[in-house]
């Protein structure tokens, strides 16, 4: 344990708001200098340009950051040591460039960063499709990225570091020790009160739920999850909230139908789901009127292989660890007969965003089931499940461990979920249910909703 950390997990609580609101007028600077404004300036006319003059700057883009990856970094040189670089000339000519992957870029981290790690912004990759990752971002990208995400809230009436947020992340803000039941520290900076959510137990909610109407939030973003959890024991308890946030802003996990539809329901405003990513992807989000759409001055999306849903990612904000075709890990659906949208933006739409390629579980043909598609099969069964997780080890086989409310939970809904989920999964599946006091949470703070555990696909 560090002495920052030491001190902070022996100071009492008002101390440990002083120090996180110390901390995040530190972050500020790296988000919010000259080049923040600039770039909120030059988002606000490029939404008014049409398809075809945002298609232009994004091409002009994509040419001027494939030279800077060539000049400055080895990897890249080496990489395209056989492409006239000259060549590259329209979008198009993408296709020329080989395609590059995380293990590629972390085994070759040295030679592909074009900047020293002193004085970079660092994005953090998780573990669990694989080796973790550390990316290199200048202050200026990090300054862009924090603007395209600030003027994506803007459009739906929520202003950042103006409004109130409630943020529910996995940031180790309570310590070990501590005894009463205070589950926020409260970071002025942003004027965000951050929730762990590490400590989200039926027990405990209700103190959640408490700090929330008290704080008034104008907005809930962080982990969708998590705001589930909250938003299940709001309704199954039917307390009166006190406040109506502008909007709900999910991060980091899946979003489903029945999640969106609980926190729409109980909170009493829209949810926007957006994407991007700790490596630095480009951004889709979602307008007013709820459609995905790609922000073409971040970067390019492309698929994978020709009928595949799995995207190639280039990340104009990635000028520290390049990102040029780079296979991330999720997939999309995208509406190729449509741009024009109700809400008056003319860009790419996505259908849908399936997310990273083990929130799926396989049938007994083989065939992948989405975490979307797994949500929807506790959608008939009355407010009685707290939490569901399904499991995975093998083909033939899932174990469904629930935490349930024991008052409203009877004993015929689990012959209902066995019937639900035998349709979904296929005939002869074995279907383990097991109830359980607590379903643990990963060490990043995220719960998962499934977890994909077989080995071998054949």
């Amino acid at each position: 344990m560090g002495l920052l950390e030491k001190l902070y997990d022996n100071s009492p609580i008002f101390i440990q708001n002083i120090m996180v609101s110390a901390s995040g007028y530190l972050r500020n600077r790296t988000r919010y200098g000259k080049v923040y404004y600039e770039y909120r300036e030059f988002l606000e006319k490029f939404d008014k340009l049409t398809l075809n003059e945002k298609l232009k700057f994004q091409e002009e883009e994509f040419i001027e950051f494939i030279n800077y990856a060539f000049k400055n970094s080895s990897f890249y040189k080496e990489l395209y040591r056989d492409i006239d670089i000259h060549s590259i000339k329209k979008m198009s000519d993408i296709k020329k460039l080989p395609i590059v992957d995380k293990e590629m870029i972390r085994a070759n981290i040295n030679q592909v960063n074009t900047i020293e790690r002193k004085g970079a912004v660092e994005g953090h990759t998780g573990g669990t499709t694989g080796k973790s990752l550390v990316v290199l971002m200048t202050p200026e990208d990090m300054m862009k990225r924090m603007a395209m995400l600030d003027h994506f809230k803007a459009r739906v009436g929520f202003e950042h570091r103006k409004m109130k947020r409630a943020t529910f992340n996995g940031k180790h803000i309570i310590p070990p020790n501590q005894r009463k039941r205070v589950f926020w520290r409260y970071n002025s900076a942003c004027k965000q009160m951050i929730y762990s959510s590490f400590h989200l137990t039926e027990e405990n909610m209700k103190f959640y739920v408490e700090s929330l109407n008290e704080f008034q939030p104008d907005a809930i973003d962080g982990f969708f999850m998590s705001m589930c959890d909250v938003a299940g024991y709001i309704e199954r308890h039917n307390i009166k909230l006190r406040f109506q946030p502008v909007a709900i802003f999910p991060t980091s996990e899946t979003l489903t139908d029945s999640g969106r539809e609980l926190l729409e329901r109980v909170f009493g405003c829209k949810v926007y789901d957006q994407y991007a990513s700790s490596e630095g992807a480009p951004f889709v989000t979602e307008c007013e009127k709820q459609v995905l759409h790609v922000e073409l001055a971040s970067g390019v999306f492309e698929h994978f292989e020709e009928n595949s849903d799995e995207v190639l990612v280039t990340s104009f904000t990635t000028h520290g660890t390049p990102l040029i075709r780079y296979r991330i890990g999720d997939s999309m659906t995208f509406d190729l007969d449509n741009t024009r949208c109700m809400c008056g933006t003319d860009s790419p739409i996505v259908k849908a965003i399936q997310g990273r390629k083990l929130d799926f579980l396989y049938a007994t043909n083989g065939a992948k089931i989405t975490v979307v598609n797994i949500a929807n099969g506790f959608k008939n069964i009355p407010n009685a499940i707290i939490r569901p997780q399904i499991i995975q080890e093998e083909i033939g086989e899932i174990t469904i461990l629930l935490e349930v409310d024991k008052k409203r939970y009877k004993p015929e809904y689990d012959e209902m979920l066995e019937d639900e989920f035998l349709h979904k999964f296929g005939k002869g599946t074995k279907i383990n249910i097991r109830h359980v006091e607590e379903i643990p949470r990963e060490k990043s703070g995220k719960f998962r909703m499934i977890k994909n555990n077989v080995k071998v696909v054949n």
